[in-house]
C-alpha cells in the first residue's frame, strides 16, 4: 500500500505484466516524484487508489476493470492510452506537453471526473460511456470523439475544444452513437 516513485522526475519508466487473470493494485500514490512512462502490458483489474503522476500512462490490454480513484497527470505527448474492458475515472485526468487521451473500452466507460487534455480526446472502444454529475472535457484546440453511445447521468457535460477560449478556432466534436440522459429534460450538454 506504499507510494511508488522515482528519483529523477519523469526519467524512470515502470512496466507491469500481470497476464489475463492477475490484478494490479496501487494502494498509495504513484509518482510522488513523477515517474517516466507507466506501461501496463496486461492485467485483469487495475486499481490506482490515490493519484498517479507519470510522463505517460498506457495499458495495452486488459480483461477486467481499470479504476483510477485519484487524479491522473501526464506531461508528454504520449498522454494516456488505456485499452481494457471497463474503465472508471473517479477523479480528474490532466495531460500537458501535447498529451492525447485515448480510452478504448470494450465494456462501460464511466466518467466520474473531468478531462483536461493538451491533445485530442478519443473514446474508441465498442462499449458505451456514462458521465455522472457535472463534468467537462476540455482540449487546447484538439478534437473530441465519442465513438459509441453517451449517457449523461445526474448532471451536465461541457465539451470545449477552445481551451476556454485560448484557441478560438477549436476543433471537431464527434458523437458516433446515441446521446441521451437518464432524466427527461434534466441533463444539459454544452459544446464549444
Amino acid at each position: 500500500g506504499g507510494a511508488v516513485g522515482g528519483t529523477t522526475a519523469g526519467a524512470e519508466p515502470l512496466t507491469l505484466t500481470a497476464g489475463t487473470a492477475g490484478d494490479i493494485t496501487f494502494g498509495g500514490a504513484v509518482g510522488a516524484s513523477r515517474l517516466g512512462a507507466l506501461t501496463i502490458a496486461s492485467a485483469h483489474d487495475v486499481t490506482a487508489q490515490a493519484g498517479l503522476t507519470a510522463a505517460a500512462l498506457a495499458q495495452a490490454t486488459g480483461t477486467g476493470t481499470t479504476t483510477l480513484n485519484g487524479p491522473v497527470n501526464t506531461d508528454t505527448a504520449a498522454g494516456v492510452a488505456l485499452t481494457t474492458s471497463a474503465i472508471t475515472l473517479n477523479a480528474d485526468l490532466t495531460t500537458t506537453g501535447g498529451g492525447t487521451v485515448t480510452l478504448t473500452n470494450g465494456g462501460l466507460l464511466t466518467l466520474n471526473g473531468s478531462i483536461s487534455a493538451d491533445g485530442a480526446v478519443t473514446q474508441a472502444g465498442a462499449g458505451p460511456t456514462t458521465v455522472t454529475g457535472t463534468r467537462s472535457v476540455v482540449t487546447t484546440g484538439d478534437a473530441v470523439d465519442f465513438a459509441t453511445a453517451l449517457t449523461l447521468s445526474g448532471g451536465a457535460l461541457s465539451v470545449d475544444t477552445t481551451g476556454a477560449a485560448l484557441v478560438p478556432a477549436g476543433a471537431d466534436i464527434t458523437f458516433g452513437g446515441a446521446v441521451g440522459g437518464t432524466t427527461a429534460g434534466a441533463e444539459p450538454l454544452t459544446l464549444t
